[in-house]
């Protein structure tokens, strides 16, 4: 990997993460620590879509949120990762192929694992996961396309988060966030030249700036998606169909 690729492919905090989280969980060994580890990160990290999904099963926020973390504590449990599954090569594929029998089994039984047998894998309140489902839910879509546009939603969330973080570390919070709704939307006449005033800037600079934040902002991206496949190979396909997925 050439020192650009590195550059573009390292996280703040440099961990590449093509050789880490979902690989290094399927690659490890039940008891490895490591695995444990980037387990419990890639769980904390999605559990919105997890969320939403057992909401739109019906299920109460209250309810929902208890078997969210049921569910976690199942995926923590070493045995379950032996079983082979076509999906494995994903983690959003087959976590959400888990979750339905999971959650196939819960209502049978009709029932809720109290916080995850005691374990809190996900600190939230009940007001912020609604706020967040709420956000994300697009009704007019199956469960299955919902869960797909959550996930996406979330990973572009954390990848703007990232992104957040560098500018604060780098000193440019305030201009990161006159600059940031152009990473979602090309700008309409005048817009670049207001913010150029707001900052003491110029417009030609205000448009440099965007292009570098939108750069990073992509690599960023394709920093959380590698962490959730196992083969880097499978970044560019897994990113097209999260992408499509918002636009449905």
């Amino acid at each position: 990997m050439s020192e650009r690729e590195v550059a573009e492919n390292t996280s703040p905090d440099g961990q590449i993460f093509a050789t880490t989280r979902w690989s290094k969980v399927l690659s490890a060994k039940s008891d490895d620590e490591d695995r444990q580890e980037a387990l419990q990160f890639l769980c904390r990290a999605y559990w919105l879509p997890v969320y939403g999904y057992i909401r739109r099963r019906g299920r109460s926020p209250h309810d929902a949120e208890d078997l969210t973390q049921g569910f976690f504590a199942h995926l923590l449990e070493g045995k379950f990762f032996d079983r082979a599954d076509p999906g494995r090569g994903r983690f959003r594929g087959y976590l959400v192929t888990s979750l339905r029998h999971y959650v196939a089994r819960e209502f049978e039984r009709g029932s809720a694992l109290k916080r995850g047998g005691g374990v809190q894998f996900v600190e939230w309140s009940e007001a912020d996961a609604e706020r967040l489902y709420a956000e994300t839910d697009r009704p007019q879509l199956d469960e299955g396309a919902a869960y797909d546009s959550a996930w996406a939603l979330t990973l572009l969330d954390r990848a703007l988060a990232r992104l957040a973080e560098e500018q604060r570390e780098n000193g440019r919070e305030a201009a990161f966030a006159a600059l940031k709704p152009f990473l979602f939307k090309a700008p309409t006449r005048g817009e670049y030249e207001a913010v150029a005033t707001a900052l003491g800037s110029t417009r030609s600079n205000v448009a440099l700036q965007v292009h570098r934040l939108n750069h990073r902002f992509s690599a960023l991206v394709r920093l959380e998606v590698a962490a959730t496949v196992e083969d880097p190979a499978d970044v560019k396909d897994e990113m097209q169909h999260l992408f499509d997925s918002l636009r449905r």
